[in-house]
């Protein structure tokens, strides 16, 4: 079987710490890797969550719908205390 060759820089803390995890299951970070690869293959998504957390969503949400009321109502602007009173904030 051909393969192919795939090589990352990682902060040298992070890899200490991870091999020592991988290490405890009996492997080492090229098995590691495989089997990430393999699983992301596989399933055609990420085997983990990755995001921010809810509070941080929400805002970013409230600032995507002020930006698209913004833009629909060809306003130049309104002020910020106008928005916190609509959207509930503070």
């Amino acid at each position: 079987m051909a393969t192919a060759l795939v090589q990352a820089r990682i902060d040298p803390v992070i890899k200490e710490k991870a091999e020592a995890y991988f290490h405890s299951f009996g492997m080492d970070s090229a098995t590691a890797i495989r089997i990430f690869f393999a699983k992301v293959s596989e399933t055609g998504c990420i085997p983990f969550t990755i995001g921010v957390d809810s509070e941080d969503a929400y805002d970013a949400m409230i600032g995507e719908q002020a930006y698209a009321e913004y833009v629909a109502s060809g306003k130049q602007s309104r002020p910020i205390s106008e928005l916190y009173k609509k959207y509930n904030i503070l």
